[in-house]
């Protein structure tokens, strides 16, 4: 971003909405906002202490400032988990993680049993419309209920990119929500396709690419001209999440996280700017929160989700609406299952009776401190590693952290949670654990409103490369011990963090020896075998990989992504009935889960089961219209059974769908290589290789067909590179005779 775009936005700011600041304020009160339009702004990951109106920097967040300045400033507000998919379902449904039962990012669905912010404004005459940052809130997972527009578009990358199209900055988020606000309309989806690439032949694609948002209840032309009718938006803001890479200035002028911090601020200012100027805001209720913090390193924790201390459970909370509601700070402890409630409650609206959370202003209003305990979750290393399940309670100024070895906090006299108080905590210690039951008994008694998700091997890769796990375990032991806590664990996960990163680095063997170390001494470690057996199928020790999965299954801790991972590795290995038996059964168990039908199609593929083969690459293609890999699937076993046009025509589609697929355009020349289209051929390996330089199947075909052409000199670099890249002893024979042809 250029420096003058940014020192716009700062212009705008003071020269427009902010001097509604010094105005005539009212104190607060149910219905100050009624018949307002409602602007919801979500911020990933921020930390309390970097908003300088929460104690942070004081030029970091000039916008958040002047915002709390000016409007209700809540300082004691606390996130239900700290990870991006509960923490939003708890904001807009107003329930705890185990009622709405969404615990984890990737693995749950919100049902329909709730309604939501979104539905209750829906059904009073709202248009409603949600703008969203990241794939981990893409409406597959829910949140779309109540919404006439979900724009989940995360089609643009920038330079240094590397979340695989899996999220967007804040200006190419708010530049839908500001027109679809001010004109009724929504921006033309984005040019660039979302770039996909698939690891093996049999992953599967689930989502299509320049798709138009979600829609309920609209025409494909979207709202056509603005109207006077009032409109709820939600704009989600992913920026400070990691990786850290804010554009300029921001970049230079900061530390990373601060950076995204700066960067997001200033791109609300210039949408409230843009808004004032269109008249939006003069009948506009803003409500800012941030769905967790980061720990940057405190406790041991890198990032986010497996702890649940105040640096990413203690959120910055504000509340504006000009001078219809006053300036105020408040400092009791309020919930962010209280955000739904509370906007409610300011346009006059009274909360649905399967609300948890309650509206904070009669609080307000009266001073009335007392509040009812805050409960937190952090399940995502249970559900995604076996470790041991982390529940807890804030009451006043004490916090309770429940596992296998407890942990508690005064806030007040201990802020940053160095000293743990549970040994000698005595009746303070039973009366929050007594609030932590009975918070937990009531949730029991209500069930969970979620759906499990199966993700395909794309969808799984894009969270991935938004930094989580993005699978799940089975069970694990009942009774946790102190070997299970994530504080006995966060170590060998940080080391697998590290191996995996040298790994990448070219580390090759060098990186396996300390997986194999955390296995041995945390067997019960799901991630990390998946993480052994994905690095040794990569350097071509197929057999240790299978061997690797095969643990996992005997453990009875592997989930049907890892039978797909494994039934795919038998696959290559040749062991073809062994593969079909195994992933048959997963069909049969998981009906949707359109990664197993790819896999399984492969299988039968090989084995010459060409109706088969077509009849799961279409079932796939019945779950998932526009999955690119099916297609991609289909030409191949097309080009097999000898039907040239087909394969052309299936392989043209998946290109059409995913232009970076660099598998089909490795298919696509072999087919034709066939119909003696050389130069077509060679265009399409040579692409391929621009694709996906490790592609070394395409790699040896270039070589060689290059070599054949008698273009030798062309052709040495390609196969010398073979020789020297491909893993053994995957390619040892195809490598033997590249050798033999260099040295006649």
């Amino acid at each position: 971003m250029k420096k003058w775009m940014a020192a716009g936005v700062v212009l705008l700011l003071t020269s427009g909405w902010l001097l509604w600041h010094g105005a005539a304020s009212l104190a607060i009160r149910s219905a100050a906002c009624a018949g307002c339009n409602v602007l919801l702004i979500t911020i990933d990951t921020l930390r309390s202490d970097r908003v300088g109106a929460f104690g942070g920097p004081a030029d970091l967040t000039p916008t958040l400032d002047r915002l709390a300045a000016a409007g209700l400033r809540l300082t004691h507000a606390y996130s239900a988990a700290p990870l991006t998919l509960p923490s939003h379902a708890s904001m807009l449904t107003g329930v705890s993680p185990p009622v709405h039962g969404v615990r984890a990012n990737g693995l749950f669905r919100l049902g329909a049993r709730l309604p939501t912010l979104a539905t209750v404004l829906k059904a009073a005459g709202y248009r409603t419309g949600a703008f969203v940052g990241a794939f981990v809130l893409d409406a597959r997972f829910g949140l779309n209920r109540g919404f006439d527009i979900y724009d989940d578009r995360y089609g643009e990358k920038h330079a240094g990119d590397d979340t695989d199209g899996a999220e967007r900055r804040a200006e190419d988020v708010i530049k839908p929500a500001t027109r679809w606000i001010v004109d009724g309309t929504e921006s033309s989806p984005a040019a660039t396709p979302r770039p996909r690439e698939s690891d093996t032949k049999a992953s599967a694609a689930t989502e299509g690419y320049d798709r138009a948002p979600r829609r309920e209840g609209v025409g494909e032309r979207g709202w056509g001209p603005a109207t006077d009718k009032k409109w709820f938006a939600w704009v989600h803001l992913y920026d400070p999440h990691e990786p850290y890479r804010a554009p300029e200035p921001y970049a230079s002028q900061h530390a990373a996280y601060d950076a995204e911090v700066a960067y997001t601020d200033a791109m609300i200012g210039r949408m409230l700017a843009e808004l004032d100027a269109a008249h939006q805001l003069d009948r506009t209720l803003v409500v800012v929160a941030a769905d967790h913090g980061e720990s940057l390193g405190d406790h041991g924790e890198r990032s986010h989700g497996v702890f649940a201390y105040d640096v990413t459970l203690r959120v910055p909370w504000i509340v504006w609406a000009g001078s219809r509601i006053g300036r105020q700070s408040w400092d009791g402890l309020v919930r962010l299952i209280d955000l739904a409630p509370t906007t409610l409650d300011l346009v006059g609206m009274a909360a649905p009776h399967e609300f948890e959370g309650r509206s904070v202003i009669g609080a307000i209003a009266a001073g009335d401190t007392a509040s009812p305990p805050a409960y937190f979750e952090a399940m995502d290393a249970n559900l995604t590693r076996n470790w041991a399940p982390l529940g807890g309670v804030v009451s006043g100024h004490e916090k309770l952290i429940d596992l296998p070895i407890p942990e508690l906090y005064d806030l007040k006299a201990d802020p940053h949670e160095t000293a743990n108080l549970f040994a000698r905590a005595g009746d303070r210690a039973r009366t929050l654990q007594s609030l932590l039951r009975t918070a937990t008994t009531g949730f029991a008694g209500r069930g969970s409103a979620s759906e499990k998700t199966t993700l395909s091997a794309d969808a799984r890769q894009r969270l991935q490369a938004l930094g989580y796990v993005a699978s799940s375990a089975e069970p694990g032991p009942r009774v946790y011990t102190d070997a299970d806590d994530p504080k006995m664990l966060m170590g060998p996960a940080n080391e697998l963090n590290r191996a995996l990163a040298d790994f990448k680095r070219g580390a090759g063997n060098a990186a396996i020896a300390p997986v194999v170390a955390i296995i041995q001494a945390h067997p019960g470690f799901t991630t990390a075998y998946g993480v052994l057996a994905s690095m040794q199928h990569d350097l071509g020790d197929l057999d240790g990989a299978i061997a690797t999965l095969e643990q996992v299954v005997r453990r009875g801790i592997a989930d049907q992504s890892v039978m797909v991972v494994l039934g795919g590795y038998l696959q290559e290995s040749g062991a073809l009935p062994q593969a079909s038996a195994l992933l048959e059964a997963v069909v049969a168990s998981h009906p949707d889960y359109a990664d197993a039908y790819n896999s399984l199609g492969v299988v039968y593929s090989r084995m010459g089961r060409h109706d088969r083969a077509r009849a799961a690459f279409r079932k796939v293609l019945e779950l998932d219209p526009t999955s690119a890999t099916a297609y991609e699937n289909l030409g191949v076993d097309d080009m097999q059974a000898g039907d040239l046009p087909a394969a052309i025509t299936d392989l043209t589609r998946a290109l059409e769908l995913d232009p970076r697929l660099a598998r089909a355009h490795n298919a696509l020349a072999a087919v034709h290589l066939r119909q003696r289209h050389e130069a077509e051929a060679i265009a399409h390996w040579q692409l391929a290789l621009q694709l996906d330089s490790t592609l070394y199947d395409a790699l040896y075909n270039l070589g060689v067909s290059l070599w054949d052409a008698s273009r030798r000199e062309e052709a040495r670099p390609y196969l010398e590179r073979f020789v020297r890249e491909a893993p053994s002893p995957r390619y040892a024979a195809d490598i033997a005779r590249i050798r033999r042809m260099l040295n006649r």
